[in-house]
């Protein structure tokens, strides 16, 4: 159970949606207060960003005159996380594009909203008491009625939504509730009228999570569970700020390794990798001279079947920022 207390910063790092509440279609509309065991001085606790900004993610590669930047993201932070480091201002002044996970700034159209909420619902009319332990549905209702909700709020809604709803809900209660890297260049980039290409869909994002075992969707929402009521999610998230903050590339690819579930890695990353890779060689490729500013979750680029080491297996050479 110990590498499971990590997840949720994978998930912080490797989905859009997580740390903005996108999508909360038929989902119990309520946010949280801080628990006693929440309330932390924040403050004297977070490293200070210096006149330069966080160092943070940032990879060159270039082919045939097109330029390529490639961001690592976080999807939510706090207080003191702005300015950035002037390298990615930057760079972004000199996009022709802007490409992100998902546009998040914009809701799914009808289509997409349809499947996902099919994805979202049991649609034979069992209950998630009727998916997960005694033990764990136990959590859930203690969860709900803490927090000023129907004990049976979930009844309709799968493990991997409920975890993903928790853990939103969570991230809301916490101070980390400032804008991620993603929405904050599509901010811009709306203002700028640069181009925004999407690298995955709202539709596709969610089909990752609801293609994972039903057993591994419980697992991960009693470690969420778990980690709510021993109040490490702010911990956690604090952690991944301050790795992001100081730019330490073994911190991130610990924090990628730690979790060890080949089914959640190959699902979360390595799938997630390859497409968002084939894409990436696409614009090499696009013979145009012009420049690309990729913002993914940081996790993607780490380790073996990462982007930065899928990129170089291809033959490209990719500069660290």
């Amino acid at each position: 159970m110990k590498h499971w207390r990590k997840s949720l910063l994978s998930l912080i790092l490797s989905v859009s949606m997580l740390g903005l509440g996108a999508c909360t279609m038929d989902a119990p509309q309520k946010s949280i207060s801080k628990t006693n065991n929440q309330e932390i001085e924040y403050a004297s606790n977070k490293p200070m960003i210096t006149q330069e900004g966080a160092r943070g993610f940032m990879w060159e590669v270039s082919h045939n005159g097109t330029r390529v930047y490639l961001v690592g993201s976080v999807h939510v932070t706090d207080g003191n996380f702005y300015p950035l480091h002037s390298k990615y201002e930057k760079a972004f002044a000199e996009a022709d594009y802007l490409g992100v996970e998902v546009d998040v700034t914009k809701a799914p159209d009808k289509e997409q909203q349809k499947i996902m909420k099919d994805m979202m619902k049991y649609k034979d009319g069992t209950t998630l008491k009727e998916h997960v332990s005694k033990e764990t549905y136990a959590k859930v209702e203690d969860f709900l009625i803490k927090n000023g909700l129907k004990s049976n709020a979930y009844d309709t809604l799968k493990p991997w939504w409920v975890d993903g709803d928790i853990s939103r809900m969570a991230l809301e209660a916490g101070d980390n509730t400032e804008k991620g890297v993603d929405l904050y260049f599509l901010q811009k980039a709306h203002e700028r009228k640069v181009s925004v290409i999407e690298l995955e869909t709202h539709a596709s994002q969610m089909g990752v999570l609801a293609s994972l075992s039903k057993e591994l969707q419980e697992k991960s929402l009693t470690a969420t569970l778990d980690k709510y009521n021993s109040g490490f999610i702010n911990d956690e998230v604090d952690e991944l700020l301050d790795t992001w903050k100081k730019g330490d590339d073994q911190a991130l690819l610990k924090m990628h390794d730690i979790v060890t579930d080949s089914e959640f890695h190959k699902a979360m990353h390595t799938d997630r990798n390859i497409a968002m890779v084939d894409k990436i060689e696409g614009y090499l490729n696009s013979n145009k001279e012009e420049v690309y500013f990729i913002v993914v979750g940081a996790l993607h680029y780490p380790g073996e079947h990462g982007i930065v080491k899928l990129l170089q297996d291809k033959g490209y050479t990719v500069v660290r920022k």
